[in-house]
């Protein structure tokens, strides 16, 4: 047989998963109010029929989870080449801190609970494990299993798929705590005292999108060729920059793994830089060859396959030991995440505070696509302007949560160090994180509001 068909294989057993999945969800009515999206009913057909279900789908967990360490790097990229939005609304920068409001709750719960289990029931767990949980929940799988596989060489068994399993958690969370939290709100309004909105029926206007075409090359090829030329400058630094940290003993080198997991973000700053140049040179040039609609095209194929692949790739024999913690951490997390949810959502937001709720609830227990899914159920034609919101709060908050991901390395320096103090820190850290984004948004907003 000609070829390497290892990825290839991998890729086309995804592809006939979503193609399953697609028929499914047509076939079988009920699935639409579950509002699974076809990328995470995919994964679970992937589980159920791959190598560690039925055995009747062959595919390589390694590469899976190799694949979702990459795609999720390209995807990001291609969103942060996208044309920037200069416009923004109070409603926006809410959302944005709100989010970076969320990282710090789940950091502190996710932590707090693995360092009450270390400490009673479960003496030999990854202490930094518990941080799993707003990466995984808020943060998406290719996240969750980016830093899980990194840790993995500092002790922690299996943490990729840890990190996928408590982010497919996370999926389910969204699916089904989400619609039942929205049917609840919805029949309980007034009780719950949340103003429902019926969303204004207008006319729609189909927008006719370009395709930019050139006479030598293809637009899309344009957009993947930025794409890749960013993410092999990314590759390029990591490789040159983390080898020379490398030589600075422990600290360098428990540095240039965090690196090495934190490659997306690396990704995002050069697509930024990559962007900025473009537009200063096309502005001597009328001709236009980053298309916003293309790119955002790239990104939803990528991070498709990137949630179906997260999920098939876990196997649920190599997480056996963390059965219970992650069962206890996932739990405590989704109902504190619907708790501060409703509570932040109901002082912040003037208007449309269920779509808010639902739609922010969705994105940070799964994605933004199951957000999207959860918002359509109360604002079809998307009238509202809450997705707007999540998209911009979401660039504001990559900023915001920054502090976090410095935040994340104090445990892991501790744990290499034999340190445990190193553990109370990093809850001093996230407190002061938590805190710090309350004084400073929180409180001038509720300030605003009562004048």
């Amino acid at each position: 047989m000609g070829g390497d068909w290892g990825y290839v294989n991998d890729i086309m057993v995804i592809s006939l998963l979503m193609g399953i999945a697609m028929i499914i969800k047509k076939t079988i009515k009920p699935l639409n109010r579950i509002l699974i999206p076809n990328s995470v009913l995919a994964g679970f057909l992937g589980m159920a029929f791959g190598p560690s279900g039925l055995g009747l789908i062959n595919f390589s967990f390694d590469r899976l989870g190799n694949l979702v360490y990459h795609l999720m790097a390209i995807g990001f990229i291609a969103i942060a080449l996208k044309k920037r939005q200069t416009r923004s609304s109070r409603s926006a920068v809410n959302t944005g801190f709100l989010i970076a409001i969320s990282y710090a709750i789940q950091g502190i719960v996710g932590f707090g609970i693995a360092m009450i289990l270390v400490y009673t029931f479960f003496p030999n767990l990854f202490v930094p494990f518990g941080l799993l949980l707003p990466l995984g929940f808020a943060q998406g799988p290719g996240q969750a299993y980016s830093m899980g596989s990194q840790w993995e060489a500092l002790g922690f068994a299996n943490g990729g798929t840890i990190g996928l399993t408590i982010a497919t958690i996370g999926f389910l969370w969204a699916a089904f705590g989400g619609v039942a939290m929205l049917n609840i709100m919805v029949r309980r309004k007034k009780s719950v005292g949340i103003p429902i909105e019926k969303p204004k029926i207008v006319e729609r206007v189909e927008a006719l999108v370009k395709d930019y075409e050139f006479s030598d090359i293809d637009g899309m090829t344009i957009q993947v060729m930025s794409i890749g030329s960013v993410y092999l400058v990314t590759y390029l630094f990591l490789k040159y920059f983390t080898g020379w940290i490398g030589n600075f003993g422990t600290f360098g080198e428990t540095f240039a793994q965090v690196l090495w997991g934190f490659h997306f973000v690396i990704g995002v700053i050069f697509a930024f830089s990559f962007r900025r140049g473009y537009d200063i040179i096309r502005k001597k040039k009328k001709i236009e060859y980053l298309n916003s609609f293309l790119l955002q095209r790239v990104a939803g194929i990528v991070f498709d396959y990137m949630v179906a692949a997260s999920i098939a790739a876990i196997s649920l024999e190599l997480i056996k030991e963390y059965i219970v913690p992650i069962f206890v951490i996932t739990t405590v997390g989704g109902i504190v995440t619907m708790l501060y949810t409703i509570y932040f959502s109901k002082r912040i937001y003037k208007r449309a505070v269920l779509e808010h709720i639902v739609t922010f609830f969705g994105m940070h227990t799964g994605t933004i696509s199951t957000g999207i899914a959860l918002l359509r159920e109360v604002d079809p034609q998307f009238e509202s302007g809450t997705a707007e919101d999540m998209v911009i709060g979401s660039g504001l908050a990559l900023f915001l949560g920054l502090p976090l991901m410095i935040i994340i390395n104090i445990p892991i320096l501790g744990y290499k160090l034999g340190k445990p103090s190193y553990y109370l820190y990093t809850l001093g850290a996230l407190a002061l994180y938590f805190g710090l984004l309350y004084i400073f948004w929180f409180l001038k907003v509720k300030r605003s509001n009562s004048k």
